[in-house]
């Protein structure tokens, strides 16, 4: 009997291929990114057709071939109906299966951006949360588990703490103060932030995963911390999602 492992996952995306058979890519607690084949998934009753299907959770068996895995079983922890069945959450999730990939390798453990993706989608079920602002925590932390972050709690030229509301692309906040005695900084390109965007960033920051999409905050905040998300991505992250040209951004 060939050798099988079970893994904790997200599919992210799936393709016909033949006549019967899937192609999928998940996203693996133990092995991070993986793609594999289901054989007859698209055949009419087949015992696989559910849980190939995009944005499904749950355990996973595979066959381990020479170069692919095998899909031979799984069981669905989590369906997210909702997402499938509405265009906007569609395009959301569809973004950050995007990101979850390009930010994961093959092979290699993620159980954080598994949680992170995972809790993500509950929150775009659950319909609680703008998209808008769902899509600004998912990006930070996203950014965070990568290891590329700004200095959000103390003034880099003086170290004080406390509410810091001027943002520059260099590292991270200058206080009032220092922005005050050097105004040449102001041209490295001065990012404003109100306290309650700021605190928001923060919160974002230093929350459990599991208790992260739990606010709301005002249209006027929301749009600051749209407009900072923007210079933060195009300076740290220089990459073209396709997925976005799909987003109305209104929602």
């Amino acid at each position: 009997m060939r050798e099988t492992v079970t893994l904790t996952g997200i599919v992210l995306i799936a393709s016909p291929i033949k006549e019967y058979d899937r192609r999928i890519e998940l996203l693996t607690k133990e092995r991070g990114k993986i793609s594999a084949f289901a054989q007859g998934a698209r055949k009419a009753g087949s015992a696989l057709s559910a849980c190939t299907i995009p944005f499904t959770f749950g355990e996973f068996t595979f066959y381990q071939g020479r170069d692919s895995y095998v899909l031979r079983s799984g069981t669905i922890r989590k369906f997210f109906s909702v997402i499938a069945e509405d265009y906007d959450n569609t395009c959301y999730a569809s973004y950050f299966v995007e990101m979850a990939k390009h930010f994961t390798e093959e092979n290699m453990e993620a159980p954080d951006e598994l949680l992170l993706l995972y809790i993500t989608l509950v929150a775009i079920q659950n319909g609680d949360m703008p998209l808008r602002l769902i899509r600004i925590v998912y990006e930070m932390r996203s950014m965070m588990l990568q290891g590329q972050m700004v200095e959000l709690f103390e003034c880099l030229k003086c170290g004080k703490t406390g509410v810091l509301d001027v943002y520059f692309s260099s590292g991270g906040v200058i206080c009032e103060d220092c922005a005050a005695k050097l105004p040449e900084l102001r041209g490295v390109y001065p990012f404003e932030l109100s306290s309650d965007a700021m605190y928001t960033l923060q919160f974002i920051l230093t929350t459990p995963l599991e208790k992260l999409y739990s606010f709301l905050v005002s249209d006027e905040v929301l749009i600051e911390l749209e407009r900072f998300m923007k210079a933060y991505l195009g300076r740290f992250l220089p990459y073209k999602f396709q997925s976005l040209d799909f987003i109305n951004e209104n929602k």
